[in-house]
């Protein structure tokens, strides 16, 4: 990819088409047939060519909304069809790592050549100043990513020519004091807000949260708390009060988030949440692909914070429910109870046996199970042996009929995210105080649930973080970072089984020690000799 981005300066913008709406900041202006000599001249020029940092994210997003945004390649969903990286049989050849290796280096790409022709254009100030702003922070994005996912990788300045692009990774450090070098940049040139025509372009709190991030990443948690901790009491940001709002169309641009990823109701610039997450009894009969697992919804406490317990229920004959018991599950009372007086986001988040879903025709179906595929009014999910499916991201009735472009906004950073990222990093600094207990109390309290025992040690809050992390940000792609992260991903993965929820087993899942970091995909290091491959690959 690098290789064939440096051809031609602005090969890469003359490939796309920008979205837009009628208010909307991205405007469909094609940048096809401009040459290098022709563009850069105006403000208008500067503006398209930041427009194109943008769709390259959507790009990225657009090709993992299909794995649960990689929460499948975790422990609390799962694919429907077997895909390597869930397995753990997945070759460094794999068109999904060149693919994703490909869109961060065309954005940091695109970032670099607007750094190096915006400063020379006559334009107003502050369109320049948020123009640069925005190319330091989709760099810094891009490689955070690129961080994440594969490690060490080169760092480039400049929009590179052929012969520029041939350098060795750098290291780790180095990627993430480049990271935190661009946020502060970004932080410093962007606005803190925008008026409606522009909303959705990164802020200087978008920057701020990045650079907190990357903090936390490397483990420098005093930094990574103060940022994080600044945002909070300085921001607009500010939790809303109806958590499922935040994943319905009608919720875009609320002031939870931080930084999304904007849609509209068009074709070919909607994104696939109804078709991936989606289900038969909905408008646009969405595939299920991605699954729930019953790990995320047996997480969920119960309403007064203990925690959830088959033990404690029972089944018809009285005996205590055996969830590995298909005929447990047969008894509609038995089963109504387990899902009774829990975590409200639960069922915010995910459709389970006995609770309804307002499908297409605005009809509400009742997911009767055993499924009855009789019944007219009985919610029917594709996989009918046990599964849970996701509420979340999934538009109830028939507004919107366009399978793949649902016109909903993607969140990929919200303050509860923030202030749980907060409380994670307070907590290693000082171990359970207070300041952590209030921020992990916040998010709890937004969600309809009691405050966290008194008396917790810091392990017991880190393990507290962790879980609430897991059901406050399920299926937004979260936890596939925080699990390889934090070490834990080979234990709470590798040789775990896919389930439904009456326990008959569906695929085992793999995760191989070197799957903490992705292979550098094997042609770039066919182009450039001087990449090295990551361990086990």
């Amino acid at each position: 990819m690098i290789k064939n981005i440096n051809r031609i300066l602005l090969a890469l913008l003359s490939i796309f088409t920008v979205v837009s709406c009628s208010d909307d900041f991205l405007d469909r202006d094609s940048l096809v047939g401009l040459s290098e000599g022709g563009f850069w001249k105006s403000e208008q020029d500067a503006v398209m060519g930041v427009n194109a940092l943008y769709d390259a994210n959507r790009e990225f997003t657009n090709s993992i909304v299909v794995y649960g945004m990689m929460d499948d390649f975790t422990d609390i969903s799962y694919q429907s069809w077997a895909t390597g990286l869930t397995t753990g049989n997945f070759p460094s050849n794999a068109s999904f790592y060149s693919n994703s290796w490909g869109i961060f280096f065309k954005g940091i790409y695109r970032a670099n050549t607007i750094l190096e022709n915006v400063p020379d254009i006559e334009m107003g100030e502050a369109v320049k100043n948020r123009s640069l702003g925005e190319a330091r922070f989709f760099r810094g994005y891009y490689y955070f990513k690129l961080w994440d996912f594969f490690g060490a990788v080169p760092l480039y300045d400049t929009a590179m020519n052929v012969d520029e692009s041939y350098k060795p990774r750098n290291t780790e450090e180095e990627v993430y004091n480049f990271i935190v070098e661009d946020m502060t940049e970004a932080f410093n040139l962007l606005p803190e807000s925008y008026e409606q025509t522009n909303k959705g372009r990164a802020t200087k709190w978008a920057a701020l949260a990045m650079r907190g991030k990357a903090h936390l990443w490397a483990k420098e948690y005093e930094k990574a708390a103060a940022d994080f901790k600044y945002l909070m009491d300085n921001s607009d940001r500010d939790l809303v009060d109806d958590f499922h709002s935040l994943f319905r169309v009608a919720g875009n641009n609320n002031e939870e988030v931080i930084f999304d990823v904007q849609y509209i109701a068009e074709q070919g610039y909607g994104l696939a949440t109804d078709r991936n997450y989606g289900n038969a009894r909905g408008a646009t009969s969405g595939s299920q692909r991605t699954r729930p697992t019953p790990k995320l919804v047996n997480a969920y406490e119960m309403i007064d914070g203990t925690p959830f317990d088959f033990a404690n229920f029972t089944d018809a004959g009285g005996d205590t429910f055996d969830p590995n018991d298909p005929a447990d599950w047969e008894d509609e009372d038995s089963v109504r109870a387990l899902f009774e007086n829990r975590d409200p986001r639960m069922q915010q988040a995910i459709v389970v046996p006995w609770s309804t879903f307002v499908g297409g025709g605005e009809v509400e179906y009742l997911y009767r199970f055993p499924v009855d595929t009789s019944d007219p009014l009985a919610y029917v999910p594709i996989w009918t042996g046990g599964s849970y499916a996701w509420r979340k991201f999934v538009e109830t009735g028939s507004v919107y009929t366009l399978q793949n472009n649902m016109p909903q906004n993607f969140p990929l950073i919200r303050l509860a995210d923030v202030i749980l990222m907060y409380a994670e990093a307070q907590n290693e600094v000082s171990p359970a105080a207070q300041s952590v207990y209030d921020a992990v109390n916040e998010v709890r309290e937004r969600a309809g649930m009691p405050d966290l025992p008194d008396g917790l040690n810091g392990d017991q809050m880190r393990e507290r973080i962790r879980n609430e992390r897991m059901v406050e940000l399920c299926g937004e792609g979260q936890r596939y970072s925080d699990i390889r992260r934090w070490g834990i991903a080979k234990d709470v993965v590798d040789g775990v089984w896919m389930t439904e929820f009456t326990g008959v087993n569906i695929r085992q899942r793999g995760f191989p020690d070197h799957y903490y970091l992705w292979p550098i995909p094997q042609t770039e290091i066919d182009v450039n000799p001087a990449l090295t491959q990551n361990p086990g690959w």
